[in-house]
């Protein structure tokens, strides 16, 4: 009679053999589909994660980002981003400008014919709104004088049509900047003279509002708005966003009506209100007519001085 544990053992260890050998091509064939995974997967995210880990070792800190926001036109909201940027580069900081306005102001204020670019802040936008990121923030940027520019112009205009159904529409511009969050020290976003998705936008991707306004009758009309959309935009989609501050601008000083005006606007904004106003100065008319920064135009200039100074109040509070 044939011995059925003898078989049987015999059978055990061919089969336990072959098991091996499966088992071992399994798991070869596991790790291929997870090397193949893995690297789709570098490819799509990790580039940014590395720049992020290795940034965060070093002691790299994310840019600070900054709307400057007036929904009212003709304060010299354009003319203070140009220049607030230059000197903080002055100041030895890296800075990217964002016209975030329709109108692409501060883009001609560069000497850029906004007509014939090729790709603005409007195409990574709407990239971003239909999740395709083959276009970067980098390949939109402008290098002008010593400032990175990303530029503007009437394409943006179509941001409530285009946009006004998108899912998660709020964070599209906070998206597209994650491409260069650890590239730059300060980034200053122009913002358009109205409240809408493009204001959104620049407010949830910011860490702080500067508000810059004129000591004019109705200077206070409407700012009760702004300041309900900030307080909009904390509540529901950037809790970290604060208004750093409020400056006046186009100051006329030694006149009793710009006396008052500038006292009730005190009152109103208390220490919010940066020490330093913005004087009104022909200098910075001819700079920004030339297309220039104020400090390269006339930096002996009181307007110079006085962004000089406004500056300085910025990086202070920034590091409080």
């Amino acid at each position: 009679m044939e011995d059925f544990t003898q078989r049987g053992g015999k059978r055990d260890g061919a089969g336990r053999k072959k098991i091996r050998e499966d088992v071992k091509r399994n798991k070869q064939w596991r790790l291929n589909v997870n090397e193949k995974e893995l690297e789709l997967l570098n490819k799509k995210f990790d580039k940014l994660k590395k720049q992020e880990l290795v940034k965060k070792l070093i002691g790299e800190e994310h840019m600070k980002v900054v709307a400057v926001l007036n929904q009212k036109g003709g304060i010299g909201k354009t003319t203070s981003v140009r220049n607030i940027g230059r000197i903080l580069n002055e100041k030895g900081k890296k800075v990217l400008l964002i016209d975030m306005d329709q109108q692409g102001n501060l883009t001609s204020s560069f000497g850029i014919d906004k007509r014939v670019l090729e790709y603005t802040i409007h195409d990574l936008l709407s990239n971003a709104a239909n999740k395709d990121f083959s276009l970067s923030l980098k390949d939109v940027i402008i290098n002008v004088e010593t400032l990175d520019l990303v530029p503007s112009n009437i394409k943006l205009a179509r941001a409530d049509y285009n946009f006004g159904n998108v899912r998660g529409r709020e964070y599209l511009l906070k998206e597209v900047l994650k491409d260069v969050e650890f590239d730059y020290d300060y980034c200053l976003i122009d913002c358009p003279p109205n409240l809408g998705i493009i204001t959104d936008n620049a407010l949830t991707a910011s860490n702080k509002v500067i508000v810059p306004m004129k000591a004019e009758k109705f200077a206070l009309e409407g700012i009760n708005d702004l300041l309900d959309t900030v307080e909009d935009i904390q509540k529901f989609y950037n809790n970290e966003l604060e208004i750093l501050g409020v400056f006046l601008n186009q100051l006329k000083p030694r006149t009793n009506l710009h006396d008052v005006l500038t006292d009730e606007i005190k009152e109103y904004f208390g220490d919010k209100l940066f020490q330093t106003a913005i004087r009104d100065s022909i200098k910075i008319a001819e700079a920004s007519a030339l297309n220039q920064s104020i400090t390269e135009y006339a930096p002996k200039s009181t307007g110079a001085e006085d962004y000089i100074s406004l500056v300085q109040e910025i990086l202070e509070r920034e590091e409080k």
